[in-house]
C-alpha cells in the first residue's frame, strides 16, 4: 500500500515548451511539456490513477503513518550506501524514471540474499526532459541510510513506505554515526505508539511526501542538534523491538 493520495506530475522539456492541462474527476495536474511530448505525459498521468484517492494541484499528500505500522507493513528494511544512479524512459509507456542502486550493508527486517538492491523512482531527468513528482525525494550518489521498503515485487511510485516517513539518513559527527530524517532532523528516540488506546490517539491525517515523519519518531527541529540523535545502532536497536514486537 503506497500511501499517495495526489501526486502531483510536471514535465519540462528544454526546448520549446507548451503548457497541457489533463482533467479529470479524481485528479488534476499541469504538464509544461513539449507539444509532441503530450501524449506520454498523458500515459505518465494515467499510471498514477491506482495509487491516487484524492487530488489537489499544488502538493502531493499521502497518509499519516506511525513508526510502528512503517516497521510492520515495509516488506524489507536495511542499512545501506547509493552507489549508482540512473535514469531510464520506458520505451513502451514514456514514462521516466530514477533506478537506485544501494549497497546493502545490513538487514534489518526481510529475506534477502544480495548485496546490492536496485529500487525505482518515478521521475528524474532524460534526454533533456524533466519530470518531477511533487513530493519525492529520490535518495542522492553516496547517501547512507536505512530504508522501509514497501514491496520488492511491485511497481510503485515511491519504494519507500510512506515516502519520507519510511526514509531515514545516516550522518557522521565527531565519528559517530547518527541519524537523521529525510526533512534533516535529527532523530532523538523512536517509541511505539501501538500501546496508545484509541480514544486518545491522534487520528491519522494527510501529509506532504518529502519530509513529514512517522508518528513516534522523536526529533530535534534544528539540524545542528545532530549530537543528541540516536546512533545508528540505537536506531536500528529500537525498529528491531517494534518488528519484533
Amino acid at each position: 500500500m503506497n500511501y499517495a493520495t495526489d501526486p502531483t506530475l510536471s514535465i519540462e522539456n528544454s526546448n520549446r515548451n507548451s503548457t497541457a492541462t489533463l482533467l479529470t474527476g479524481f485528479l488534476s495536474a499541469s504538464f509544461a511539456i513539449h507539444t509532441k511530448q503530450f501524449i506520454a505525459a498523458a500515459t505518465c498521468l494515467l499510471s498514477l490513477f491506482a495509487a491516487i484517492a484524492t487530488s489537489s494541484a499544488y502538493a502531493t499528500t499521502i497518509l499519516a503513518m506511525d513508526i510502528d505500522k512503517v516497521a510492520a507493513d515495509a516488506e524489507f528494511v536495511f542499512e545501506g550506501e547509493v552507489i549508482n544512479s540512473e535514469t531510464r524512459q520506458d520505451t513502451s509507456s514514456g514514462i521516466i524514471s530514477t533506478y537506485v542502486t544501494f549497497r546493502i550493508d545490513d538487514i534489518i527486517k526481510g529475506d534477502y540474499s544480495g548485496d546490492s538492491v536496485e529500487l525505482k523512482f518515478m521521475g528524474g531527468a532524460f534526454n533533456g526532459q524533466i519530470v518531477q513528482v511533487s513530493g519525492m525525494r529520490i535518495p542522492e550518489m553516496a547517501e547512507q541510510g536505512i530504508y522501509f521498503v514497501e514491496s520488492m515485487s511491485r511497481d510503485l511510485i515511491n519504494p519507500l513506505i510512506g515516502w519520507s516517513q519510511g526514509h531515514f539518513i545516516i550522518v557522521e559527527e565527531d565519528g559517530i554515526r547518527r541519524m537523521r530524517t529525510a526533512g534533516n532532523q535529527p532523530v532523538t528516540d523512536v517509541e511505539p505508539v501501538s500501546s496508545i488506546p484509541p480514544s486518545i490517539k491522534k487520528p491519522l491525517s494527510v501529509v506532504e511526501g518529502n519530509t513529514d515523519i512517522a508518528a513516534g519518531v522523536m526529533t530535534e527541529s534544528s539540524p545542528i542538534m545532530i549530537q543528541r540523535a540516536l546512533t545508528v545502532e540505537e536506531f536500528k536497536s529500537r525498529i528491531t523491538d517494534l518488528i519484533d514486537n
